[in-house]
Protein backbone atom coordinates (compact mmCIF):
# COMPACT_ATOMS: atom_id res chain seq x y z
CA UNK A 1 0.00 0.00 0.00
CA UNK A 2 1.70 3.15 -0.96
CA UNK A 3 -0.41 5.33 1.26
CA UNK A 4 0.17 5.30 5.25
CA UNK A 5 -2.51 5.84 7.59
CA UNK A 6 -2.71 5.64 11.29
CA UNK A 7 -3.18 2.94 13.80
CA UNK A 8 -3.65 2.36 17.54
CA UNK A 9 -5.09 4.20 20.56
CA UNK A 10 -4.50 7.89 18.96
CA UNK A 11 -5.75 7.26 15.60
CA UNK A 12 -8.09 9.32 13.81
CA UNK A 13 -10.78 7.50 12.57
CA UNK A 14 -10.31 5.69 9.19
CA UNK A 15 -13.74 8.07 8.12
CA UNK A 16 -11.32 10.83 8.18
CA UNK A 17 -8.26 9.52 6.94
CA UNK A 18 -9.88 7.68 3.81
CA UNK A 19 -13.26 9.51 3.22
CA UNK A 20 -13.80 7.68 0.10
CA UNK A 21 -14.72 4.63 2.38
CA UNK A 22 -18.42 3.49 3.13
CA UNK A 23 -19.34 4.49 6.67
CA UNK A 24 -19.72 0.60 7.44
CA UNK A 25 -16.39 -0.29 6.19
CA UNK A 26 -14.24 2.31 8.20
CA UNK A 27 -16.49 1.63 11.00
CA UNK A 28 -15.23 -2.17 10.92
CA UNK A 29 -12.24 -1.03 10.62
CA UNK A 30 -12.26 1.28 13.74
CA UNK A 31 -13.28 -1.82 15.17
CA UNK A 32 -10.39 -4.15 14.52
CA UNK A 33 -7.85 -1.14 15.59
CA UNK A 34 -9.57 -1.07 18.76
CA UNK A 35 -9.81 -4.74 18.99
CA UNK A 36 -5.82 -5.00 18.53
CA UNK A 37 -5.27 -1.91 21.23
CA UNK A 38 -7.53 -3.33 23.95
CA UNK A 39 -5.67 -6.96 23.38
CA UNK A 40 -2.15 -5.32 23.80
CA UNK A 41 -2.76 -3.58 26.49
CA UNK A 42 -4.82 -6.57 28.55
CA UNK A 43 -1.68 -8.53 27.86
CA UNK A 44 -3.55 -10.79 25.90
CA UNK A 45 -1.81 -10.22 23.11
CA UNK A 46 2.18 -9.75 23.36
CA UNK A 47 4.30 -6.60 21.91
CA UNK A 48 5.32 -8.88 19.19
CA UNK A 49 2.21 -10.29 18.54
CA UNK A 50 1.09 -7.05 18.05
CA UNK A 51 3.21 -5.13 16.02
CA UNK A 52 3.00 -8.26 13.71
CA UNK A 53 -0.87 -7.51 13.24
CA UNK A 54 -0.01 -3.86 12.89
CA UNK A 55 2.70 -4.04 10.67
CA UNK A 56 1.68 -6.94 8.08
CA UNK A 57 -1.95 -7.82 8.38
CA UNK A 58 -3.64 -4.48 9.18
CA UNK A 59 -1.99 -3.22 6.01
CA UNK A 60 -3.00 -6.13 4.01
CA UNK A 61 -6.63 -5.59 5.35
CA UNK A 62 -6.62 -1.74 4.85
CA UNK A 63 -5.35 -1.88 1.36
CA UNK A 64 -8.21 -4.22 0.46
CA UNK A 65 -10.98 -2.04 1.98
CA UNK A 66 -9.48 0.77 0.27
CA UNK A 67 -8.99 -1.04 -3.38
CA UNK A 68 -12.82 -2.48 -3.03
CA UNK A 69 -13.86 1.06 -2.38
CA UNK A 70 -12.18 2.82 -5.12
CA UNK A 71 -12.79 -0.04 -8.00
CA UNK A 72 -16.89 0.17 -6.95
CA UNK A 73 -16.25 4.02 -7.34
CA UNK A 74 -14.71 3.79 -10.62
CA UNK A 75 -16.98 1.31 -11.82
CA UNK A 76 -20.35 3.68 -10.37
CA UNK A 77 -18.51 6.54 -12.49
CA UNK A 78 -17.99 4.59 -15.66
CA UNK A 79 -21.79 3.38 -16.29
CA UNK A 80 -22.77 7.08 -15.32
Amino acid sequence: MSETFEQGWAARPFKKQFPELSDKEAERLDRVNAAITRLSTADILTFVQSEAIRQKKMPKVVSAAIAKTRATQATKKKFK
